[in-house]
């Protein structure tokens, strides 16, 4: 009774403040982008880093908003510092539905804090558009999949990739005589009514489902699990928790990076299991217009690019990198085992609007 009451304080709450945020970011990029933020920058070319030094050390420092993990965050600053000492990181760890209207709304009242951002790729393409970021060329870039390829010259700098798996508790699932959810649609049988979560707010694994098995089937079936009774959470952070605790059993959309450093240190209470074709969807990196730290946020940039910085990335917080000497995990990625289905960054406001209103009213998340 108390988790069935906990599931509908959810659904009360949880989904009017993710539309609303969303609302908010598409109203405020929609006059960001008739305000007019000045004229398209040019593609700068790469910089060697002895280059940048001398004028990044006389600058002193570098703001980096970011969408990683708070966790994660003192990390990868130390790790820059190990590479560059006397180059201060100061980082601004904000949700990824809060981030993109932080940057507008601070640029459209002519204050520019901030140096480098990192966040989801769908809303980094909308930032590109309304001239919030400016392109540059790192002097690394990570080969890009088919589908960042075609974000304008200078961008798609993907920082890591997030892909999503079925996350469960094998001690909960083995004392309720189930088995282990191996697919998307096992969630959708009677056994499991209930006993799973999903998060209303994650369009891109939406998306790609949509990329992987087209538009109708991909809500065909997002409507059979919202049929199914799932706990709807607020964060990837909360459905892994619950997990763990054993209420509920499983997670549809977990992020399998995260799952997969839970799994090794409570290997009871925590496994996963990667889908074919698996959900995937790059975070980018991309430097601020008017940028008050220039060179210092090219350095960044090019470091966080680098095979040097792209393996901090992956021993860090675990995340999948494009790199081609980076050693993933490769109990979360291997592309010739689950093949990437990519959700799609290049999309208008009024095409994510519309994905996510239906994909929440099929969770009855609305």
């Amino acid at each position: 009774m108390q988790a069935e009451r906990h599931r509908r304080a959810v659904r009360t709450t949880r989904p009017p403040l993710v539309a609303a945020a969303a609302l908010l970011l598409a109203v405020t990029l929609t006059a960001c982008g008739s305000a007019g933020l000045g004229t398209v920058s040019k593609l700068e070319p790469a910089q060697q880093p002895q280059e940048l030094l001398p004028q990044a050390r006389q600058e002193g420092k570098v703001v980096w908003y970011t969408t990683f993990a708070d966790s994660d965050v003192d990390d990868m600053i130390s790790a820059f510092n190990k590479a560059y000492p006397g180059i201060k990181v100061e980082a601004l760890r904000l949700s990824a539905d809060k981030l993109p209207s932080r940057l507008v709304t601070e640029q459209r009242g002519r204050k520019f804090n901030a140096d480098v951002i990192s966040a989801d790729s769908e809303p980094v393409y909308q930032l590109i558009k309304v001239n919030t970021l400016v392109p540059y060329q790192v002097p690394q870039a990570p080969p890009l999949p088919a589908q960042l390829r075609n974000l304008p010259a200078g961008y798609g700098n993907a920082v890591y990739i997030l892909t999503s798996a079925i996350a469960y508790n094998p001690s909960g699932v083995k004392a309720q005589h189930l088995q282990p959810p191996t697919s998307i649609q096992d969630l959708t049988e009677p056994q499991w009514k209930g006993r799973f979560s999903i998060d209303p707010s994650a369009v891109n694994w939406y998306e790609s489902l949509i990329s992987s098995m087209g538009h109708d089937k991909a809500l065909q079936l997002v409507k059979e699990l919202g049929d199914n009774s799932p706990r709807l959470v607020e964060s990837h952070t909360q459905s892994l928790t619950e997990v763990q605790s054993g209420e509920p059993l499983a997670s549809v959309n977990a992020y399998a990076y995260k799952a997969a450093s839970l799994a090794k240190k409570t290997p009871t209470r925590m496994a996963f299991t990667n889908t074919d074709p698996q959900p995937a969807a790059a975070a980018l990196a991309e430097i601020a217009r008017n940028a008050p730290h220039p060179a210092a946020a090219k350095l960044f940039m090019d470091w966080i690019m680098s095979a040097q910085g792209q393996d901090s990335v992956v021993k860090i917080t675990n995340h999948t990198s494009l790199s081609p000497s980076a050693v993933n995990d490769t109990s979360v990625w291997n592309p010739a085992k689950w093949k990437p289905a990519w959700s799609m960054p290049v999309i208008t406001a009024d095409t994510y609007d519309r994905y996510l209103a239906e994909y929440q009213k099929a969770l009855h998340a609305v």
